[in-house]
């Protein structure tokens, strides 16, 4: 199986392989007013436009793997999720983009997400789950709490976002039994 594979789902989303009939809804969304803040920044400007075509390049290569959420049942878009850095070699990738937007207010949203990639990591064979977050993204950090991988480092001055600012990365992993575990925790929690 594709990290990108059709087919991902639990109790509360949807998520759809990302495609360019996904550009429509996307851009009509409020997600251009808050990426820049935690996105780095990329060759060939930042916008919205350029960062999308660099999604669907990468999820073509097999670089990377996005997915568009919608909750189940009224298929409102509910964001975006995806996988980046994957290494079929050593069975790793890592866990690199959540956005939802601000004014759906769905408890549980982002752990239903990070649910349904931990749980494609799995099926796709990882042995190590990695999460790199700006430090100051305090909602991702606060989700990873109730997620629980383990941190394991801080790399200092790491990248310039796209709104030009440099900051630091939090590291945080999971083992394929970790993986497992959080599955079941979240699933059940989501359900």
């Amino acid at each position: 199986m594709e990290l990108s594979a059709p087919g991902l789902q639990n109790a509360l989303l949807r998520l759809d392989p990302i495609c360019d009939e996904h550009r429509d809804v996307i851009f009509a969304s409020n997600v251009q007013e808050s990426i820049w803040k935690w996105m780095p920044a990329l060759r060939g400007g930042s916008n919205l436009s350029n960062y999308f075509d660099f999604i669907l390049q990468a999820q073509k290569a097999g670089t990377a793997a996005t997915f568009v959420l919608f909750l189940r049942g009224t298929d409102t878009f509910a964001g975006i999720t995806g996988f980046n850095e994957i290494n079929k070699v050593h069975r790793r990738v890592r866990n690199a983009l959540a956005w939802h937007p601000n004014e759906l207010e769905v408890p549980d949203l982002y752990l239903a997400g990070q649910a349904a990639m931990i749980d494609r990591a799995y099926e796709w064979g990882a042995k190590r789950l990695e999460w790199q977050v700006n430090s100051n993204n305090q909602f991702i950090l606060a989700g990873l709490e109730m997620i629980g991988p383990t941190q394991e480092a801080v790399f200092r001055n790491y990248e310039r976002t796209a709104d030009g600012i440099w900051v630091d990365k939090i590291v945080f992993g999971m083992t394929r039994k970790e993986m497992e575990q959080a599955s079941a925790r979240l699933n059940a929690h989501i359900a």
